[in-house]
């Protein structure tokens, strides 16, 4: 399972791609504990979420795109990126660290109501929400260009 939780952004999470279809995902994490449609804010297209509570992992599959991965999310603390475990670094940590392979596009967005904030990082299509100054959860992205044309890896 160490595999499997190694953050590669613009690329996927462990050997799978973004690209990947449901069969691929089923062969690695098994069955999801829930799915989920969701519509996404903006667009008129449906995003199938398969959720894996137990192992920390949320996978997001495009409905317009033939069902591939897109997105991933996870909150397993056992995560690593370029070889170090992100949630054991703080803010400024993951900013060096992303700095350190070529990631500095990033934005920060403060929310009082939930203490939460948020590192966006734009070229590596990231984003690190830290909870109360802990990171809680990280989501990242397959690449688009200016267009909004996907980038597969």
């Amino acid at each position: 399972m160490k595999n499997v939780l190694d953050i590669k952004p613009l690329h996927g999470f462990g050997s799978l791609k973004f690209g990947a279809t449901q069969k691929d995902v089923e062969a690695v994490l098994g069955p999801p504990q829930e799915t989920e449609t969701i519509d996404v804010e903006g667009e008129i297209h449906e995003v199938e979420v398969w959720s894996y509570y137990e192992l920390g992992h949320a996978v997001y599959f495009e409905k317009e795109l033939n069902n591939v991965v897109t997105n991933f999310e996870t909150d397993n603390a056992e995560a690593s990126m370029f070889g170090q475990q992100v949630f054991e670094l703080d803010q400024n940590g993951i900013i060096e660290l992303m700095k350190k392979n070529g990631f500095d596009d990033h934005e920060v967005e403060d929310d009082p109501e939930l203490d939460e904030r948020i590192v966006f990082f734009n070229d590596a299509h990231m984003q690190f929400v830290f909870d109360n100054g802990r990171l809680g959860l990280v989501s990242w992205a397959v690449a688009m260009d200016e267009e909004e044309n996907i980038r597969w890896p």
